[in-house]
């Protein structure tokens, strides 16, 4: 719908041109009507109209002057000048000020309605356009923080090119050939229980999520993903500044950054800086911030530069990383596993960058402590891959190397899930059959657990993932059908059914037959004489 103002001191030339814009057009709506220059600025600023028709000679402010101040305030207007007389004087005002059409008096109906047609299909198709550019926006706005961990993790992981920087220039909007990285960390949290657990995982989401929105207000920069513990931004600055002002400028930064968080997130965190590098030695920026986040100072924001003497003799293997991505190792958790490796090689290649042979004689003792760990699960010595060993000594290329450790890890864990897998498909084999030989009893889901020695809770969430029935509906379900077999027999009777099956009471026994076959016994019994089942 298209909303018009008119703004006129004539009141039968309002109600005119409300009565023809009611009777031919459908899709036009008076929102108001002025009857001076100030009115009708009031107007406009308060109803927001798409159309405007403006009478020049008003009282008070004339019409030129007041389209003036309407479009200081409000530009998204098409106006339309309406006056009893042809001032030519104002022609060179109106189209300054891209008045659409003039519109003499007394109103040409037919000349109105075509101006008014004219003029909605111009505003329909900016309000097209303009949700066309809102959707283009909201979809950029999605895809840039994807671009972004893409751009960071590339710089971290992928030998430190990016092919065609340009491009991301251009989509980032900032030069990108010279930086430096910072790097937050969350100190460890000792959680005691569930709760606690969740609590500083979200505390640590928040903190995140402050870190990239405070430090891009403050500074332009592009944000990382999460790495466990740590959040890192490359801050792009320009190759030609000192490098004592780009320390200071970074300290600001990472200064503001810090209070804004401290402000808003109860949580201990440590920001550590690298210095200046090309963009192709982001990961050498990178190892310095992240010393010195790690620099044991424990202040809130450290400058490698600043402790470099210090930070350079407290590079040790970071074997916490180890134990967690064996934790993950241990519960199958894929997504986990490769992405704390990925930290760990990139720590190796960092700190071994011209030296490939230490790199594979870590991974090969990395390869032999996860074999220890998933064959301590499956009981089998068969997993330890020796080609997989062969071919990694042969590679010389550190890339080629972490993408076919990333493939041993996948293929090590979907071998261990099918071994599992077919493990569990055993148990849930002679837990049915331990059942069938027993349902006459009063079996209960303890007894079929300790038969094959798994533990009742466990064995719980086993048997309704395995079969999709819990143990209770099961057992009914199979007593059930056995009945039905004994009624099937002429000779057997309601109660020597109920009791063969494993039930005791007669009445309780006629009740779940009945929920389970919409018959009692004695009906089931009877329906099959009649069919001749018997």
């Amino acid at each position: 719908m298209i909303k018009l103002l008119i703004a006129d001191d004539e009141h039968i030339v309002i109600q005119s041109i409300k009565f023809i814009i009611h009777k031919f057009l459908d899709d036009v709506e008076v929102v108001g009507s002025a009857s001076s220059g100030r009115e009708a600025i009031e107007k406009a600023l308060d109803l927001k109209p798409d159309i405007i028709l403006m009478d020049i000679h008003i009282p008070g402010i004339n019409g030129i002057e007041a389209i003036r101040q309407i479009k200081n305030s409000y530009n998204d207007a098409e106006f339309v000048i309406i006056s009893a007389y042809e001032y030519f004087q104002y022609a060179k005002d109106a189209v300054n000020l891209g008045v659409y059409e003039y519109i003499t008096k007394p109103v040409n109906k037919y000349k109105l309605v075509n101006v008014i047609n004219d003029l909605s299909q111009i505003i329909y198709s900016k309000k097209e356009a303009l949700k066309k550019e809102m959707i283009l926006m909201e979809k950029m706005n999605t895809i840039i923080p994807h671009l972004e961990s893409q751009f960071i993790h590339s710089l971290l992981f992928n030998s430190n090119t990016v092919d065609d920087l340009s491009f991301y220039e251009e989509i980032f909007g900032m030069k990108l050939r010279y930086g430096y990285a910072m790097v937050a960390t969350v100190k460890n949290h000792e959680a005691c229980t569930k709760t606690d657990t969740i609590s500083i995982s979200l505390l640590k989401q928040k903190f995140y999520d402050m870190f990239s929105m405070q430090l891009k207000n403050i500074c332009p920069c592009l944000i990382g993903p999460p790495l466990l513990d740590r959040v890192v931004a490359f801050i792009p600055m320009d190759e030609k500044t000192d490098a004592y002002d780009l320390r200071n400028i970074s300290i600001s930064y990472a200064n503001k950054l810090g209070e804004k968080i401290a402000r808003n997130v109860k949580i201990p965190f440590e920001i550590g800086i690298g210095k200046g590098y090309n963009i192709e030695l982001f990961t050498k920026s990178y190892k310095e911030a992240s010393k010195s986040v790690n620099s044991g100072k424990g202040e809130t924001v450290t400058h490698f530069e600043d402790f470099h003497g210090v930070l350079a003799q407290q590079d040790n293997y970071p074997i916490h990383k180890e134990k967690l991505y064996l934790d993950k190792l241990s519960t199958g958790d894929l997504k986990g596993v490769l992405e704390i490796f990925e930290e760990l090689f990139l720590w190796l290649t960092a700190n071994n960058p011209n030296d490939v042979n230490k790199i594979k004689s870590k991974l090969i003792e990395l390869i032999i402590i996860s074999q220890r760990t998933v064959n301590r699960d499956v009981q089998d010595d068969s997993l330890l891959d020796s080609e997989f060993l062969i071919q990694l000594l042969s590679i010389d290329d550190p890339n080629e190397i972490k993408l076919n450790y990333m493939n041993y890890l996948k293929n090590l864990l979907v071998n261990v899930e099918e071994k599992k897998s077919k493990k569990l498909n055993g148990f849930i084999i002679k837990a049915l059959e331990y059942i069938d030989e027993n349902y006459q009893h009063n079996l209960t889901l303890d007894d079929v657990a300790k038969e094959i020695s798994m533990s009742y809770h466990h064995f719980s969430k086993f048997f309704k993932e395995s079969t999709g029935k819990n143990f209770v509906d099961y057992i009914t379900e199979l007593r059930i059908e056995k009945a039905k077999m004994v009624l099937k027999d002429k000779n057997a009777n309601v109660k020597e059914a109920c009791y063969e099956v494993g039930y005791t009471d007669p009445n309780y026994f006629s009740k779940l037959f009945k929920k389970a076959t919409g018959m009692t016994p004695t009906e089931y019994r009877a329906n099959s004489i009649s069919r001749g089942v018997m």
